[in-house]
Parts: structure tokens; C-alpha cells; sequence
């Protein structure tokens, strides 16, 4: 690959990185995210291209939905959203305006654009338009967050040494060795099966049935099941319920309350949506095959993020002199013994996936069956 290609993918890996690095910073409030992933793509707005920086967002989407097992999920459409929202308006400000306007600001700007973003398409996509009493919440966290990662995108431009070598084309970029991947297609047509089987089940017995099996199959895929993300979905769409009243009530609490055809609608919601992230992280299991010029950019993101994440590890020093240590050695090919290989990732029983995968659409055909 080209040379810019390289910088592409190697920043995109850098902001996979930043995205893991988030967990090791302390919190006051566990669902307190300071948007880490942003802050690569501030330190590049005055270096890249317009192109350069678009192919960037999408490599930062689809790598951190790769990831994370999000990318075949209605999670990874809200991501995109605030990623597309919040990066061009950031390089736009900054083209405008150079130096007028700081990282500080640009970073403001963009979690702006991207809380209301993220919150139109979770309005279209999942949740209705109940979730916009979220949004003077969310503003509040993001203007708070973005004004911490601004001052960090400074403070690294200032005491890193890439963005430096970046500016001056200085980088050489080793390119990491990239183990191929096995496609297991039979678990990706399996898991697209199960998809439109959960798509067309609308009962709340069958669809928790359904999402008990979906585990499993995530189970099966060797994708480490989360609990937490799942019950946060559960009880936001429960909370946002009280904001749509149907029904007999069955709770209540002075003017709001709990109804019976709210709850259930949003319980139908909620398994359903959790059903399909379980699918997403099977698909993603079954190693989707990238082949073509237009792709190849994922598996080399993907690459730099294994041997990134490698080397962060084996660094020492404060937050930032870790990243620039993980950084620079990536970049010159310097791994500390560490494989500079992406290894394949563990065998999946395809007779066992397939077999779960009938009965989710024995299940989904019943369902249709009137008693």
C-alpha cells in the first residue's frame, strides 16, 4: 500500500487505541465516555487532506464496529452518525478558520454535532422521538467531555513527538505481517438467517426465547458476552416508556407512571435489539471476507490496532509518554519481541452454530402460528 494509505490505517488503529484506553481512566459516573476516539482525528485535521480525513472517519467506524462486534448492528448506523457529523464539521472550522480556532473548540464543535446526530438516528432507528429529554443530559456531558479532550489534543500536539513527524512526512511506516483470516461463511448465512427471523418476531415470550438462544450463539462464536450495554438498553427503553403512555397502569409515581402496553412495547423493543447486536458479534466472528482495494485499508487498521494495543502494554511512563512510546514503535516496526502477526482467531463449531440457528427460526415460524 501507498504510503498515505499507511498513515490512513495507522491513525484509524491509533483511534481504536484511544477507544480502549477510555476503560483505564477514572470515572466519576460509569457511562461518563470522554470520547478518547476523537482525539487522533483532532491532531490530524490541519495534516490530512479532505479525502485522506473522510477514508479516516470511515476507517474509524467500521474498525471500532469490527472491534467491538457492532459493525451488522443498529449501534454501528448511531456511531457513524456522530463520527461523519462531528469529523467534518471539525475540519471544516478548522480549514475555515485555522488558528482562530483552537482544538479546544473544534473538539466542542464536534461533540456537539455529534450528541445530536447520535440522537436523531437512535430516534429513527430505536428508541422514537422519547429520547430527546436525554438531550439536555447528554449536551451537558458532552460539552464537558470535549473541553478535557480538547485540552488533551494539545497537550499531546505540544509534548508528542508523531504529530511532528506526521506534518514533516518524516513517518516510516512498517507494514504489520497479516495472518489470513478464515472465512467461516456458513456462520455469516446462519447469522443472517437468525436476523430476519428476530426481525419478523413481534410476541415478548418468543422474542426472550429467541434472545437466550442468541447468546449462546454468541457464545459459540467465541465473542465474550457484556452484560452491562444490553440492561442499559433494557432500562432506557423502559425508562423513556413512562413518556409513552399505553394501557392499564401497573406503577405509578405522582403524574408518570408504568403501563402495561408501554412497557411491553418497549420489553419487544428491547429484546429485539439485543438479539441483533448478539448477531452482529456472530457475524463479525465469522471472519467477513475483505478482499478488493477499496477494503484493504480494514485488515491493515486492524493490523496496527493488534500490534498498537500490543505495544502499549509493554510501555512504561505517564498516559501520554505510553501512547507515544506504542505509537512510534508501531510505526517503525519496533516490537519489543512482541509478534508482529495477527493471529486467526479460534475455530467455531459450525454444526452446533447452525443447529441453534434452526431452532431460532423453528421459534420465529411458530410464533406466526395463530392459536
Amino acid at each position: 500500500m501507498s504510503r498515505t494509505e499507511r498513515k490512513i490505517a495507522f491513525i484509524a488503529a491509533a483511534t481504536l487505541l484511544c477507544s480502549t484506553l477510555e476503560y483505564l481512566i477514572p470515572k466519576p459516573l460509569p457511562f461518563l465516555r470522554l470520547g478518547l476516539a476523537n482525539l487522533p482525528i483532532l491532531l490530524v485535521l490541519d495534516i490530512f487532506t479532505f479525502k485522506s480525513f473522510f477514508v479516516l472517519l470511515l476507517l474509524k467506524s467500521i474498525g471500532q464496529g469490527f472491534v467491538s462486534g457492532t459493525l451488522f448492528s443498529y449501534l454501528f448506523f448511531i456511531s457513524l452518525a456522530g463520527t461523519l457529523s462531528s469529523g467534518l464539521l471539525m475540519y471544516g472550522a478548522k480549514r475555515l478558520f485555522g488558528k482562530r480556532v483552537s482544538l479546544v473548540g473544534c473538539s466542542i464543535l464536534g461533540a456537539m454535532a455529534s450528541n445530536l446526530a447520535q440522537l436523531e438516528v437512535a430516534a429513527l432507528l430505536v428508541y422514537g422521538a422519547s429520547i430527546w429529554v436525554a438531550a439536555p443530559l447528554m449536551l451537558a456531558l458532552g460539552l464537558a467531555s470535549s473541553i478535557v479532550l480538547g485540552f488533551m489534543a494539545e497537550t499531546y500536539k505540544n509534548k508528542g513527538k508523531l504529530i511532528g513527524q506526521l506534518k514533516d512526512d518524516s513517518l516510516e511506516l512498517e507494514l504489520p505481517l497479516l495472518s489470513e483470516r478464515e472465512h467461516n461463511g456458513k456462520v455469516a448465512l446462519a447469522a443472517l438467517l437468525a436476523i430476519a427471523a428476530i426481525l419478523i418476531v413481534d410476541k415478548l415470550s418468543y422474542l426472550a426465547v429467541i434472545t437466550a438462544l442468541m447468546y449462546l450463539l454468541q457464545t459459540l462464536a467465541k465473542r465474550r458476552i457484556r452484560i452491562v450495554p444490553p440492561l442499559m438498553l433494557l432500562l432506557s427503553m423502559l425508562a423513556l416508556s413512562l413518556f409513552e403512555p399505553f394501557g392499564k397502569v401497573l406503577l405509578s409515581f405522582g403524574s408518570i407512571a408504568f403501563t402495561q402496553g408501554a412497557v411491553q412495547i418497549a420489553l419487544v423493543k428491547a429484546l429485539r435489539l439485543i438479539s441483533l447486536l448478539a448477531a452482529s458479534q456472530c457475524i463479525s466472528a465469522s471472519n467477513p471476507r475483505l478482499s478488493g482495494k477499496n477494503v484493504a485499508y480494514i485488515p491493515l487498521t486492524l493490523g496496527y490496532f493488534t500490534l498498537l494495543s500490543t505495544s502499549f502494554k509493554g510501555s512504561k511512563g505517564s498516559l501520554i509518554e505510553r501512547t507515544d512510546q506504542a505509537l512510534l514503535r508501531t510505526a517503525g516496526g519496533t516490537f519489543d519481541g512482541a509478534s508482529t502477526t495477527v493471529h486467526v482467531s479460534k475455530r467455531i463449531s459450525t454444526t452446533l452454530f447452525v443447529a441453534v440457528v434452526v431452532a431460532v427460526l423453528t421459534i420465529a415460524i411458530i410464533s406466526k402460528i395463530p392459536f
